[in-house]
């Protein structure tokens, strides 16, 4: 049984050769790695030459590949490049890495392994942890939740235990950290590629699925991704993108009978989304939000046009400048994990036990759009913060009287987009509403 390893590179050649060195660093017997480089503009094809000529016959690897195309093909389009010539190369299992990834020395063998001894399994992911904070888990396997039209990635920012599964059965990996056999890529066909990035993933596990395939992700493959969850992206791209293809994603396969429940659901998700940026004066990103929508329901899909990504803005809700700032802090509940995050923002800051007078004090929520009532007086003190999931904050006495005003203007959103969503479905499934 032979093991083909795929990479898809643009701009990340340093983050590229600290994976391959973690491939070689691995207990296999042989693999093939193939790696393909998407128009970089960076040094990365320099670096990765010299890589490969250091590591051309090291005795594991039977095959070390680059290919180099002229254009980006997204995440997805460079990987399906790879996993083609791993298929004609006759592997029988094709392993798929992000550029930001660093495998345990024992995690693909034990994904083969298992796949090997599990040939109803097409797909197969590691747990992947924070590199920078390696004691928490970043996914471990993705569920799709066609209950509230989202995918919930598994265990993510969850301190990990030995209570925690050895196994999960779930609808899809993240292509990050993904085995998938040869025998379920030539039933099911290549990573859908019109998603162009984000979302390609889930829906190759879905359609795996939807094959007869089971999809697992494995506790004893450990792999440490690099990416922060407080870095900034520079422009709009992972906000469109994942905007985008959850909405087309969910009026693609949601069941008729809940279509339209869904579109409720997904135009509130992002008219949220959109809300929260206007509060941060993100004008960029509240653009984003609204093109990524109209665009999935005029059906543009692949690679987007130059002018739909733009520089990111997103700057008001001033997560990182507020902790900078802060000499001490009191949180009503314990959170492990935002507790590291904030230490890594500013590493000389206090956490009291009990309320302080020169101290802010954090409340955790849901949504910071949700909040009904707030727990102090006046509505809103200025030595209280409100923090949600996803890390937007409420801050200020603008803030607060915004988020008084969201759910009329929640309203009228609906009652302007619901029937093109509906429409879009409607054309393209054969449903009538």
């Amino acid at each position: 049984m032979s093991l083909g390893i795929v990479i898809s590179n643009h701009n990340m050649g340093h983050k590229t050769v600290e994976c391959l060195s973690s491939v070689f660093d691995s207990d296999l017997d042989s693999f093939q790695i193939f790696i393909v480089d998407m128009a970089s503009s960076d040094d990365s094809v320099f670096l990765m030459k010299e890589y490969m000529r250091e590591h051309a016959k090291a005795p594991s690897c039977s095959q070390l590949r680059l290919t180099c195309h002229d254009e980006d093909l997204g995440s997805c389009g460079g990987l399906n490049a790879g996993i083609r010539q791993a298929l004609d190369a006759g592997c029988d299992y094709i392993c798929c890495l992000g550029e930001a990834v660093t495998v345990d020395p024992t995690a693909l063998g034990i994904m083969m392994r298992f796949m090997q001894s599990h040939p109803h399994v097409g797909m197969t992911g590691a747990k992947v942890y924070h590199k920078h904070m390696p004691h928490y888990i970043q996914q471990f396997g993705i569920a799709i939740d066609f209950k509230n039209f989202r995918a919930n990635t598994l265990y993510a920012d969850c301190a990990d235990s030995p209570a925690l599964p050895s196994e999960v059965y779930c609808d899809a990996v993240s292509a990050c950290a993904m085995m998938v056999s040869a025998s379920a890529v030539r039933a099911v066909g290549l990573m859908p590629d019109d998603n162009f990035l984000y979302w390609d993933d889930t829906e190759w596990g879905f359609l795996m699925k939807q094959s007869g395939f089971e999809v697992t992700a494995l506790a004893d493959a450990k792999m440490y991704h690099s990416a922060n969850p407080m870095r900034r992206c520079d422009n709009t791209k992972v906000n469109y993108y994942l905007t985008r293809n959850c909405l087309n994603f969910f009026m693609k396969y949601t069941r008729p009978e809940k279509c339209m429940k869904m579109s409720i659901v997904l135009l509130r998700s992002i008219f949220e989304s959109f809300y929260l940026h206007r509060m941060g004066h993100a004008h960029n990103m509240a653009q984003s939000d609204l093109t990524a929508m109209n665009d999935a329901i005029y059906g543009l899909r692949g690679m987007a046009p130059s002018s739909r990504i733009l520089a990111n803005d997103e700057n008001g809700l001033g997560f990182v400048n507020f902790f900078e700032e802060q000499e001490a802090v009191y949180m009503e509940d314990d959170d492990p994990f935002l507790e590291q995050v904030i230490r890594q923002i500013n590493p000389d800051i206090q956490f009291l036990q009990l309320p302080g007078k020169n101290a802010v004090t954090i409340v955790r929520c849901k949504s910071i759009l949700g909040i009904q009532e707030f727990n102090y007086p006046l509505d809103f003190s200025d030595e209280v913060v409100y923090i949600d999931k996803a890390y937007r904050m409420l801050a200020t006495r603008e803030d607060a009287k915004l988020v008084k005003d969201y759910e009329a203007s929640l309203q009228l959103f609906l009652y302007a987009m619901q029937p093109a969503v509906l429409r879009r479905i409607g054309e393209t499934r054969g449903i009538e509403f």
